[in-house]
């Protein structure tokens, strides 16, 4: 199998698991990627990243701190994967394509519509892969919900009611998270909602929205989340941030097949914890899966009938998964599985490597495109335009750039 040679750039907690990703992809024997090199501004980051390879890999990529000096040293590297801070995304990524490389980038493509735009265009003057990580509608319990949902299972769909609450006045993970200019929680969690939302039902086309910061200061805990991916970190976090990204923002969503939805982002919430989905149709209710769990999701129909793990699959006979999912996970048809969430994580990310390679290889072309990230990217900010304007927002003015009133200053703080 041809291996296609690639450089991370980005060495911090983002990295990392892509790298755990490489590990699976490397032991699964279908790897069709190989790592050459780590990039990063910190060279420490980039040593740091390049020992984890050394002893995960057997073999210990070089290190830069530049990436025009890593093309100069090393033309033989076909494709980048950007794993570096949300707000560099359109910098590091148009700097890829004029340097001549392919890309998988990690969401966001940018924080901004206008960011987007821009890397679109200096993709397309390259001719190369831009491939975008969203990751988590390859999980084989989202592939099964889509399934489901294509055959009719629960008839016309009707409405998407989406929601969570959390996070009190806590630093999420990393003190960037409740950083405007950086993304913001919001942005940086709500563009994989968004993706599994019009994955499973279409294109929004419309939103109505309200939003809050309830939290302007955020303070260190205990913990900072996600599993330990960026505990080497931990030191660096502040006892005490202030906040300017929005913790709570609920939306109205118009779908293009005429679904309404309603979706609740929470993480200023105190007390009980909250977190909810479902999907309602002309027929029933389908009660989807949450991505890199392994539950099973859940089936109600008008009769009374619940339908839920391995009974679902009788419902889609010829719903198969492919093979690379397949030997990570263990079948090619699943209700639910075992494995823990740190497993889960680094094979769906595998799998956005393994295409990466088919698409530089073979031609095949990205599930999740620079279209697909934009419209992403463009729902959230929609939402956080509709409260500013205080009226419906189309995707199509965001993506268009016709009002962009909250995005326009972190334009001006990143140069875009």
């Amino acid at each position: 199998m041809v291996k296609i040679p690639i450089a991370i750039v980005g060495a911090g907690g983002m990295g990392g698991r892509h790298l755990r990703a490489l590990k699976t992809l490397y032991d699964s024997g279908m790897s069709n990627i190989e790592l050459i090199a780590i990039c990063d501004t910190r060279k420490d980051n980039a040593i740091r990243l390049a020992n984890l390879a050394e002893s995960m890999l057997n073999s210990r990529p070089l290190v830069f701190t530049q990436m025009e000096k890593m093309k100069k040293e090393r033309p033989d590297i076909l494709a980048v994967d950007i794993t570096t801070d949300s707000g560099s995304h359109h910098h590091v990524a148009q700097m890829a394509f004029n340097l001549g490389y392919n890309v998988l980038c990690e969401k966001p493509l940018s924080i901004t519509i206008k960011g987007c735009n821009k890397v679109i265009e200096a993709w397309k003057s390259s001719g190369k892969v831009l491939s975008v990580a969203e990751q988590e509608r390859r999980d084989p319990i989202c592939r099964l919900n889509k399934a489901l949902l294509d055959v009719g299972v629960i008839g016309d769909p009707y409405s998407f009611l989406l929601g969570s609450a959390r996070g009190s006045r806590d630093i999420i993970i990393l003190p960037w998270r409740h950083n405007k200019n950086s993304g913001g929680i919001f942005v940086d969690a709500g563009v994989h909602i968004v993706d599994q939302m019009m994955y499973y039902l279409g294109d929004i086309e419309e939103v109505f929205a309200t939003s809050k910061i309830w939290e302007p200061k955020r303070y260190k805990g205990k913990k900072i989340g996600v599993s330990n991916f960026y505990d080497h970190w931990v030191k660096e976090i502040p006892d005490e941030i202030d906040a300017t990204s929005e913790d709570m923002v609920i939306s109205t969503l118009k779908f293009k097949n005429g679904a309404v939805g309603q979706w609740t982002s929470f993480f200023a919430a105190h007390g009980e914890p909250l977190e909810y989905g479902m999907i309602y149709g002309s027929k029933g209710s389908l009660e989807p899966a949450k991505q890199r769990r392994g539950n099973p999701l859940t089936i109600t129909l008008d009769n009374g009938e619940i339908i839920t793990g391995d009974q679902v699959l009788e419902l889609v006979p010829d719903f198969h998964l492919d093979e690379l999912t397949s030997r990570l996970f263990g079948s090619d048809r699943l209700g639910s599985y075992d494995a823990p969430f740190e497993d889960a994580d680094k094979f769906l990310v595998a799998l956005e490597y393994y295409e990466l390679g088919q698409c530089i290889a073979d031609g095949v072309k990205p599930e999740v495109d620079a279209y697909v990230g934009r419209k992403d990217l463009a729902v959230c900010n929609a939402a956080l335009e509709s409260s500013i304007l205080g009226r419906s927002v189309t995707i199509k003015e965001i993506e268009n750039e016709e009002t962009s009133v909250y995005e326009s200053s972190i334009n001006e703080h990143w140069k875009i």
